[in-house]
C-alpha cells in the first residue's frame, strides 16, 4: 500500500462492513484505512509484530498507527494536575497549558460517533468497547469492488487467563454450544453479495448479512461446510462451481501458509480470528484472475529471459544412452527488473485476501510453544501415541490433501522394508494407504490425528499369522541366492511379482511387495534393478511408461509414488535414482500388445546391459513389478510369458490365490530360462490390510506424481519454466486408436485446443527420425500442455528446465486423461 497519512477527524465514516466485533469502526474517505476503537495492549502486539517478528506481521492487517478518540470539548484538567510533560520535554504547571497541549494531540481524531444508518449492518447487541483508543490498519476490503467477507473466530477456549470468572463462564457456555467445543472455531458473521433470491433480504448495497446468531444458532458441527458454501459458491452473483473451488483452492493454501507461520511462533490468543475476503461478483472476480494470471504470465516470461537458480526435475539421457541429469544454473539480479515486476504484481487487481485479526488478549510467550488452543482446537485431540506390539501394523488410509506426521519413539518400525529414524518426523501426504510394521514392536507418536480416514492396529498373537512373515522368508531365500551369485560371479535372482487383477484396473498389493523386497535388499548393501511393468503405475516416472532403474540406496518412505522422487539435478534428502524409461501411453498393456512387447523387449536390452557391467548389481538380480492378470485371460499370460522370457525370470511370485495361480504354474512348469534354470511358481498370501484402491484414489495419486515431478514437494521447491512455443517449432506425434484409418505406429499431429493440461513425452529422438525409431525411443522428459492459442498459433508449455522443445519429437499418449489445471 501507498504511504498514506492518517486524515483528520472531519474526513471519517462509519465502516459499513464490519461482520462481528464491537460497533464503532470507522473508516478514512477513500476507504483504505480502517479505524477500530482497542486497547492498548492490542495496539502493542501490533507494534511488537511489526518490528520484531515481520513474517508474523504478514498474516495480520497491515498497522499504520494508531489516534486518540477523546474529543477536545470534552478535555476537563483538574486544578491539582501538575508537572505534566511535553512532547517538547518541558514541564507544564498551569491547567490552560496542559489543555492546550492534548486538545492538539487528539485535533486530528474522529467526531463523536454518528448514528448508525438503518440500512447498513450492525452486529447483534454491539457495543462499543470502552477505550480512549483506536488502531488504524490498512482496509483490507478497499481493493474489491464487492467483497465477501467472513469472520471466523478461533479456538476452543475463548476467553484469556485474567478474564472475571463470569466472562469465562459465558464464554466456555458459548463454546459448548456451537462449534468451538468439537471443530475449534465458529463463523461469527458474514456479508455475501447477492447472497439470496429474494431482494428483500439483501442490504441497500446488495449483500445478504449473517450476524453472529447464525454462527451460535443455525450453524452446527454437522451443517457447518453449508455456512462456508453459502459464502463462496453463488449463482446469483455469478460465482459458479469453477470459480467457487478456485477460491477455496486459494483460501486453503493461504490457511497452510498461516498455519506454518503460528507454527513458529510462540503466543497465545483468545478470541482471534481468521478475516476471508474475496471478490464477491462474479464477472470481477473472473476479470481480476485473468488479469492476474496475465500479469503473472508476464512476470514469469521476465523471469524465464534471466538466468536464476533452480533445480531441474526432469529424465534426462545422454547421447550415449547414458542417463544424466541436468546442471544447476547460474543466479542474475537485476534491481531494476525486480522493480518493473514489483509495479507489474501491484497494478494487478485483488482476488482474495485471508488475514488474522482480533488481537485485543493476544501476547507472546517465548518458551511456551505455539498457540496450539487456536492451531488445533483441543489440544489433546492433536496428537496420539500408537504401541504396537511384535509383528504388529498400523494401517491408515488419507484422502487426498489430508496429511499426518508420525514419529518413532521407541522400538523399531518400517514402511514397505524402509525402517523409520527414530525420533524423526515423517510426514505422510494422501492420497495414501499406508502401513507401519514393526518386528519388535514399539511406540508412535501420531501428529495430526483424526486426519486419517480409516485406521486401526493390525495384532497378531504369533508373527507367523502375519503374512509379512512369508515376504521375509522369501527376502531370506533371495539374499542367500544372491551371495552364491556373487560368489561364482553369475547372475543373482530374476523375480517377476504378479496378481489376479479380478478385472479391476489395478491390483492392489504386489507394487508393495516389490518395494519391500527392494528395501530388504538395499538395506543388506545389494543393488537390484526394480523394473516396473506395469503402465498403470508409474515407479520414478508419471504413470504410462515402463521403466527400470537401480536401487543401490535407501528408498523415501514419504515419496508421492512409494518410491523416490522423480531426478532432479538438485538437493535431495534421499539419494535419487536414474531410471531409464519407455513412454507406452496407455493405461493396460492388453490394449496394445504388439507395441507393449516391443518397448518392454527395449527395456529388457538396457536391464541386461547394465547387469553385464555391474558385478554388484549382476548378483542382486532382478524385481519386476509386473500388470495384474485375469484369470483366463489367455493374451495376459502370453504378455507374463514375454517378460518371463525377456528377463530370464526364475521365480514367479503370485499375490492371492484364484485361478491364476493353477494357470501360470502349469504354463511354467516345464520351461526353462535361457541360462538353464528351472522357473520356479511361488503363492504368497496377501494382507488382509490390502484393499482395492478406487478411481478416484488413482487418479489423485497420479496427479501428486505429476505435481512433484514439476514442483517438487515440500522439502524441495522446484521452478519449471514456462515457454510459449509457436506451432511450426513443434513436431508432435499421437498414438493410433487403431481404426481403419489409423494403422499407423504414430500419427503425426499440430499442436490443438484438445492438449490442453495433457503431458507429453520428450522423446530421446531426432525429429527426423521415422515414427518407428520415435515409438521404440527412450523417454528424455515431459512437458506439460497449459494453454493453446490456436487463432495466434502459440502454445504455452511448462517445462522442467529451459530450453529449445523443438528438437525433439514429443508424444501424445491416450491416457491418463488430464483432471487438473497445474497452472490454475
Amino acid at each position: 500500500m501507498k504511504e498514506k497519512r492518517i486524515p483528520d477527524r472531519d474526513q471519517l465514516r462509519d465502516y459499513n462492513y464490519a461482520v462481528a466485533g464491537h460497533a464503532g469502526t470507522l473508516c478514512d474517505a477513500d476507504g483504505e484505512l480502517f479505524i477500530k476503537p482497542c486497547t492498548q495492549a492490542e495496539i502493542d502486539f501490533y507494534q511488537s509484530a511489526t518490528r520484531r517478528h515481520p513474517e508474523f506481521a504478514d498474516i495480520m492487517p497491515l498497522y499504520m498507527g494508531s489516534l486518540v478518540l477523546s474529543d477536545p470539548s470534552d478535555l476537563k484538567i483538574d486544578e491539582t494536575v501538575t508537572g505534566l510533560i511535553s512532547d517538547a520535554g518541558g514541564i507544564q504547571t498551569a491547567k490552560e497549558q496542559i489543555e492546550a497541549t492534548v486538545a492538539e494531540q487528539v485535533s486530528r481524531a474522529p467526531a463523536a460517533e454518528p448514528t448508525q444508518n438503518g440500512g447498513t449492518w450492525v452486529p447483534t447487541n454491539g457495543k462499543k468497547i470502552k477505550t480512549n483508543t483506536a488502531v488504524v490498519l490498512e482496509n483490507a476490503t478497499s481493493d474489491f469492488k464487492k467483497p465477501n467477507i467472513l469472520d471466523v473466530k478461533l479456538g476452543t477456549r475463548l476467553w484469556a487467563d485474567d478474564a472475571p470468572a463470569a466472562k469465562k463462564a459465558r464464554f466456555d457456555k458459548i463454546a459448548s454450544e456451537t462449534t468451538h467445543e468439537k471443530l475449534g472455531f465458529r463463523i461469527a458473521g458474514m456479508r455475501v453479495f447477492r447472497g439470496s433470491d429474494d431482494e428483500a433480504q439483501l442490504d441497500d448495497e446488495g449483500y445478504l448479512v449473517y450476524d453472529k446468531d447464525y454462527g451460535r444458532m443455525t450453524m452446527n458441527n454437522d451443517n457447518i461446510l453449508d455456512g462456508f458454501r453459502n459464502f463462496v459458491f453463488n449463482a446469483a452473483a455469478g460465482i459458479d462451481e469453477e470459480l467457487g473451488q478456485a477460491v477455496c483452492a486459494a483460501f486453503a493454501r493461504e490457511i497452510g501458509r498461516i498455519q506454518e507461520i503460528m507454527e513458529a511462533h510462540e503466543t497465545r490468543m483468545y478470541s482471534s480470528s481468521l478475516l476471508f475476503i474475496f471478490e464477491g461478483d462474479g464477472e470481477s472476480l473472473r476479470s481480476a484472475i485473468e488479469r492476474n494470471n496475465e500479469v503473472v504470465t508476464a512476470v514469469e516470461t521476465k523471469l524465464a529471459n534471466r538466468t536464476t537458480l533452480r533445480t531441474d526435475s526432469g529424465i534426462a539421457m545422454g547421447d550415449d544412452n547414458e542417463l544424466i541429469h541436468a546442471a544447476v544454473l547460474g543466479d542474475d539480479d537485476d534491481e531494476d527488473d525486480d522493480d518493473y515486476m514489483d509495479s507489474d504484481l501491484e497494478s494487478s487487481p485483488a482476488v482474495f485476501s485471508l488475514k488474522l485479526i482480533d488481537f485485543a488478549h493476544a501476547q507472546w510467550t517465548p518458551g511456551q510453544g505455539p498457540d496450539e488452543n487456536l492451531l488445533r482446537g483441543h489440544v489433546e485431540s492433536s496428537t496420539r501415541v500408537v504401541s504396537l506390539r511384535k509383528a504388529g501394523e498400523w494401517r491408515f488410509h488419507l484422502a487426498a490433501g489430508a496429511s499426518l506426521s508420525v514419529k518413532l519413539l521407541s522400538g523399531t518400525v518400517e514402511k514397505d522394508g524402509i525402517e523409520l529414524a527414530p525420533r524423526s518426523a515423517y510426514k505422510f501426504t494422501g492420497p495414501l494407504r499406508g502401513k507401519l510394521l514393526s518386528w519388535h514392536g514399539c511406540e508412535l507418536e501420531v501428529d495430526g490425528w483424526g486426519a486419517a480416514e480409516h485406521e486401526h492396529v493390525a495384532v497378531f498373537t504369533n508373527p507367523a499369522e502375519n503374512p509379512a512373515t512369508a515376504y521375509v522368508n522369501l527376502h531370506a531365500r533371495l539374499a542367500e541366492m544372491r551371495a552364491a551369485a556373487a560368489r561364482d560371479r553369475r547372475e543373482g535372482p530374476r523375480v517377476l511379482v504378479t496378481s489376479d487383477s479380478g478385472g479391476r484396473r489395478a491390483a492392489a498389493g504386489k507394487t508393495t511387495l516389490v518395494r519391500t523386497l527392494a528395501s530388504y535388499a538395499t538395506r543388506q548393501g545389494h543393488q537390484p534393478i526394480v523394473v516396473n511393468a506395469d503402465p498403470g503405475e508409474g515407479a520414478l516416472s508419471l504413470a504410462g511408461t515402463l521403466s527400470a532403474g537401480v536401487f543401490a540406496t535407501v528408498m523415501d518412505p514419504v515419496a508421492p509414488d512409494g518410491w523416490g522422487s522423480t531426478p532432479t539435478s538438485g538437493p535431495s534428502v534421499v539419494p535419487v535414482k536414474l531410471p531409464l524409461v519407455y513412454y507406452y501411453g496407455r493405461e493396460s498393456a492388453e490394449e496394445d500388445a504388439d507395441v507393449y512387447k516391443r518397448l518392454f523387449g527395449r527395456l529388457a536390452d538396457g536391464v541386461s546391459g547394465r547387469l553385464s557391467e555391474d558385478p554388484d548389481v549382476k548378483s542382486s538380480g532382478v524385481l519386476v513389478d509386473s500388470m495384474g492378470v485375469e484369470a483366463g485371460s489367455a493374451r495376459g499370460l502370453d504378455l507374463l510369458a514375454h517378460m518371463v522370457d525377456e528377463l530370464s525370470v526364475n521365480i514367479v511370485v503370485i499375490l492371492g490365490t484364484s485361478g491364476l495361480n493353477a494357470e501360470i504354474a502349469n504354463r511354467f512348469a516345464a520351461e526353462k530360462t535361457s541360462l538353464g534354470e528351472p522357473i520356479q511358481v511361488i503363492t504368497l498370501d496377501k494382507s488382509d490390510g490390502v484393499v482395492d484402491r478406487e478411481d478416484s484414489f488413482m487418479e489423485h495419486s497420479r496427479e501428486a506424481v505429476i505435481k512433484e515431478y514439476f514442483f517438487g514437494d515440500a522439502r524441495r521447491t522446484l521452478s519449471p519454466q514456462i515457454q510459449q512455443v509457436d506451432f511450426d517449432s513443434l513436431v508432435i506425434y499421437r498414438l493410433p486408436d487403431y481404426s481403419d484409418y489409423e494403422t499407423d505406429t504414430l500419427i503425426r499431429e499440430e499442436a490443438c485446443s484438445p492438449m490442453e493440461h495433457w503431458t507429453l513425452a520428450i522423446m530421446h529422438a531426432s525429429i527426423k527420425d521415422s515414427p518407428e525409431t520415435i515409438r521404440a525411443a527412450a523417454v528424455m522428459g515431459f512437458v506439460y500442455v497449459s494453454d493453446v492459442d490456436e487463432q495466434k498459433r502459440k502454445v504455452k508449455m511448462l517445462a522442467p528446465v529451459s530450453g529449445r522443445l523443438g528438437d525433439r519429437p514429443l508424444v501424445w499418449g491416450r491416457w491418463p486423461e488430464p483432471f487438473i489445471n497445474l497452472l490454475g
